[in-house]
């Protein structure tokens, strides 16, 4: 008889045993399910993101050559008497602002991006960096570091910015950022 009670709780053990199983299946298929809806919500996630970038891209495009065109209307002379009068002269300020746009390093809409505080000034992108980017070290665009130039180029600190003084003195061949430090600009982008 001992053999038969013994053989009915091992039945029984096996019996509970395949039903805890079969409980584990069919929570482990919803734990797969819940995953797959997990993964596709963070796909869709990452495509609003990437659609997100892109509008924060052209606003900040956008916005680069707004605040340009406004300093360069701005720059204007209000009529040619004032030339007339000699009060037309070159801006020093504006030619090296001029310079910067037309350096293909520089980059308004990234400088924006990667700056707060330029969009703040509500300064253009390449006045904000002719006036504050050697002293706050900023980037002027992702391909060159202002901070990796002036510790090459301490001679370039106070004067020109560090941009104008690599394209000016043939130092644009050296390493930027990327081989070199990291910019912490590269951090602040959406």
């Amino acid at each position: 008889m001992e053999t038969r009670g013994d053989q009915s709780d091992e039945a029984l053990r096996l019996a509970r045993a395949e039903k805890a199983l079969r409980q584990s299946g069919r929570e482990l298929k919803w734990w797969q399910i819940e995953l797959e809806h997990t993964a596709e919500d963070l796909q869709r996630a990452r495509r609003q993101r990437a659609r997100l970038r892109d509008q924060v891209d052209a606003l900040s495009d956008a916005l680069a050559a707004s605040l340009s065109a406004s300093y360069w209307a701005a720059q204007e002379p209000a009529s040619g008497v004032g030339r007339l009068l000699g009060r037309g002269g070159a801006d020093p300020e504006a030619e090296l602002v001029r310079e910067v746009e037309a350096n293909d390093l520089f980059d308004g809409g990234w400088y924006l991006r990667s700056h707060r505080k330029a969009v703040a000034s509500g300064l253009s992108p390449a006045l904000h960096y002719v006036r504050h980017g050697n002293r706050k070290r900023l980037d002027p665009g992702p391909r060159f570091s202002t901070a990796h130039y002036l510790e090459r180029h301490p001679d370039a600190a106070d004067g020109l910015p560090a941009l104008l003084h690599a394209t000016r003195h043939g130092n644009l061949g050296e390493p930027s950022h990327q081989d070199a430090a990291a910019s912490p600009a590269n951090d602040v982008h959406l």
